[in-house]
């Protein structure tokens, strides 16, 4: 390859909104709208499944964290495939995984069986979610790629919001089977349409690397984010995607379940667990645009001293659908809006050969603080925790998110800006 053509190849396309950049946005923003349906659908069906299983409530905790559990799987070993073997096929591979596995956890008739089949789709999502913002990622301007990102990433909570709305009246319908069927058969066929159009999309190439002549250990795609100079941003980043996917799958797994404690009806308390689901939708979009212009730190900042202000009112105001709403709107802007919006900075922290591996390791991570949130709040509702007791615990790991930021800050101040220009 000549310099002129490698020079061509390592820039993103250029040429304003295309498209084809059109059509792969809409294609990856209809996939995360399932994916968040899927995720959001499995902690409303649980106050409906625990009576006619003859189940106590919290032993659907595993069952809960199986789709995280499966996410980290999922992003640590076959993420990365994607930089090695191409994301075109990894994406349609981890789709069609998805697809099938979510139309068969209706066919469950256990709580074990409902873990096994959960935490398959949550390996298909861990593999797939990472590869689709990697192909944004090369086709998107620099310039615009983190709100083209998030504007993408928006479509989990989205879904979720769906499902508080949608999984109640196919429950009621059609039983709560209905709930998997749904969205495991749109997957199917977005799987379809999805590998017909990424085989015909020309893909800018990342720029071939000089191979060095001793092999070392982060050669390994899985270990590429953990090289020299990005180990320290990537512990840091890590950690803090860890603990605020602790405070997420925490509030998300038990909402419904804590809100019948204080007596709102079941339709009500998956409209609140939407609520949520559309304040991270609205605080994606408004971090991005700080991401753009450079202004992450002081943003995830402000959204986590929000969640906290928050989650205090919670025990400070009665029970109400108006003034509880308003509040959990609030609380998922900071603790939804950072969720969606974290894989745009990682854009900003990786080069291109080893984004999809730096998602996946983050989300990884993140895994074990989703896998910890579910199983935290299943202790303390098996505990009888008070609901104010349960919303001033989720104070811990919001705490440990703000620390988290205030040492990338602090990480980049030594270091100087590198390859990170999202601070």
């Amino acid at each position: 390859m000549s310099r002129t053509e490698a020079v061509a190849t390592e820039q993103p396309v250029r040429q304003g909104i295309t498209a084809q950049v059109l059509a792969i946005g809409l294609l990856s923003f209809l996939i995360m709208i399932i994916d968040g349906y899927d995720i959001g659908a499995m902690p409303i069906v649980v106050p409906h499944l625990a009576p006619m299983w003859g189940v106590a409530p919290a032993s659907f905790g595993p069952a809960l964290s199986a789709v995280v559990i499966g996410l980290g799987v999922g992003a640590f070993l076959f993420a990365p495939l994607g930089d090695r073997f191409g994301r075109r096929t990894t994406t349609v591979v981890s789709l069609a995984i998805i697809s099938l596995a979510t139309i068969a956890t209706a066919w469950s008739s256990s709580v074990a069986q409902l873990f096994w089949w959960r935490l398959v789709t949550g390996a298909g999502l861990g593999a797939c979610l990472p590869n689709v913002l990697a192909i944004l990622a090369r086709i998107i301007p620099a310039e615009r790629r983190a709100s083209a990102m998030t504007i993408v990433s928006c479509g989990i909570p989205i879904g979720a919001a769906g499902a508080g709305a949608i999984v109640p009246a196919l429950t009621r319908a059609q039983g709560w089977q209905a709930a998997f069927y749904v969205p495991g058969l749109a997957m199917l066929a977005v799987t379809i349409v999805v590998a017909l159009y990424l085989r015909q999309l020309p893909m800018p190439q990342a720029p071939s690397e000089p191979r060095a002549r001793s092999w070392r250990w982060t050669d390994i795609p899985i270990f590429a984010p953990l090289g020299p100079g990005l180990v320290k941003r990537t512990a840091i980043f890590c950690a803090l995607f860890c603990f605020n996917a602790l405070s997420m799958y925490m509030l998300a797994s038990w909402l419904p379940t804590v809100l019948g404690k204080v007596g709102f009806a079941f339709e009500q308390a998956s409209l609140m667990a939407s609520i949520v689901q559309i304040g991270g939708l609205f605080g994606g979009l408004i971090l991005a645009t700080q991401i753009d212009r450079h202004r992450t730190i002081g943003a995830l900042l402000a959204g986590y001293a929000l969640v906290a202000l928050g989650l205090v009112a919670l025990t400070l105001v009665g029970p109400g659908f108006a003034s509880w709403g308003a509040i959990f709107l609030l609380i998922g802007m900071g603790v939804g809006g950072a969720h969606i919006a974290l894989p745009a900075v990682a854009a900003n922290i990786y080069p291109a050969t080893m984004l999809s591996a730096g998602i996946g390791l983050a989300v990884t991570v993140a895994r074990l603080g989703a896998m910890a949130g579910p199983m935290a709040g299943a202790a303390l509702i098996g505990a009888n925790v008070s609901v104010n007791g349960f919303f001033l615990a989720l104070l811990v790991p919001v705490a440990l998110c703000a620390l988290s930021v205030l040492a990338f800050a602090k990480a980049r101040l030594a270091n100087g800006p590198a390859q990170d220009a999202s601070s």
